[in-house]
Order: C-alpha cells, then sequence, then structure tokens
C-alpha cells in the first residue's frame, strides 16, 4: 500500500454504476473488431494510453488510493491505481511541466474513448447512438453525484473537483 491508502467506502455502488459502462466498453469493442480491425485498435489503445497517462497523474496527485482500490473515472481508470504504484516503485520523478502535459493528453484520450466510437455507432443506428448517449450521461450523473463526493482525491482529480463545485453551487442555490 502505498504511504497515503486510504480504503474507498462505497465500492459497491461505484461498481454498480460503473458495470454499464464496462459492458458498453466491450459491446464497442466486439462492434469495431467486426467491423475494422485498425479502428479496433485505435479504440484500445486510447484506453491503454489512458491508463498510462492517468497514473502519472495520480502521482502528481498524491492520490490516497495507490496501491489499493481505486474509483477510477470511466472504470477502466481502476488499473491506473497499480500502475502508479509501480512508477512510485521505480522512482518516477514528478515534475510540473511534464504534469500539464500528461494531464492534457490524458483528457484528450479519455475524450477519445468517448468520442471516437460515436460514428460507428451512429453508422449501426440511431438508436444505439441514444442508448449510448443515455448511459453516459447517466454514468456521469451517478460518478458526480454519488462516486466522486467521497473520494480521497477529490480536491486533486478534477472529477472531484467538478462534483463538489456542484455540490457547492446546489447548496447556494
Amino acid at each position: 500500500m502505498y504511504r497515503h491508502s486510504i480504503p474507498y467506502k462505497r465500492k459497491g455502488l461505484f461498481i454498480i454504476i460503473t458495470l454499464p459502462m464496462i459492458a458498453l466498453y466491450i459491446l464497442i469493442c466486439s462492434y469495431l473488431y467486426s467491423v475494422n480491425i485498425i479502428n479496433f485498435i485505435i479504440y484500445c489503445t486510447f484506453f491503454i494510453v489512458t491508463i498510462l497517462l492517468q497514473s502519472y497523474n495520480c502521482i502528481n496527485w498524491e492520490c490516497p488510493h495507490i496501491g489499493t482500490f481505486c474509483p477510477g473515472a470511466g472504470g477502466f481508470c481502476v488499473l491506473a491505481s497499480p500502475v502508479a504504484k509501480l512508477l512510485i516503485i521505480l522512482k518516477v520523478k514528478r515534475s510540473e511541466n511534464v504534469y500539464k502535459i500528461v494531464c492534457n493528453c490524458a483528457w484528450l484520450c479519455f475524450f477519445g474513448i468517448i468520442l471516437f466510437p460515436v460514428y460507428f455507432i451512429y453508422k449501426a443506428s440511431v438508436l444505439y447512438l441514444i442508448t449510448y448517449l443515455a448511459i453516459i450521461f447517466l454514468y456521469f450523473a451517478g460518478m458526480m453525484l454519488f462516486i466522486c463526493p467521497k473520494c480521497g482525491a477529490k480536491t486533486a482529480c478534477p472529477g472531484g473537483q467538478f462534483s463538489s463545485k456542484i455540490k457547492k453551487n446546489k447548496h447556494n442555490a
């Protein structure tokens, strides 16, 4: 465990909220694989690169979930926690300049995971696209309302900061 490890207490709720997204990723991967192997590889690469970049962000944020269960965005960022622990063991240096680049690239890849399949889903069916967008909306609403506010990294993580702003604005209204 990382020296600041804090166990996340809403693991069950996170899994319930995240399972539809995981199923969606699997369906999209299966579809892209059946249509065009290059698009499948591109889509899978977004996941791998996001996890690697996010693990560097975890180190910079000094995330308290490094080495333990992490309620990572999209479900796949859960894997950033063990990768971040490995980076700490390897004594990867933290740098503010590198962090800014890595953070921006991680966001681009994360949005690539969400946006890349839109065209292919649309071509398959408008109803599939509407369903896809609805699942994504419900997932992010669930994360912002129930998961991010109780995360130990909410002061550093963009999702946690956003959920805190929503909560603050809700109470001020």
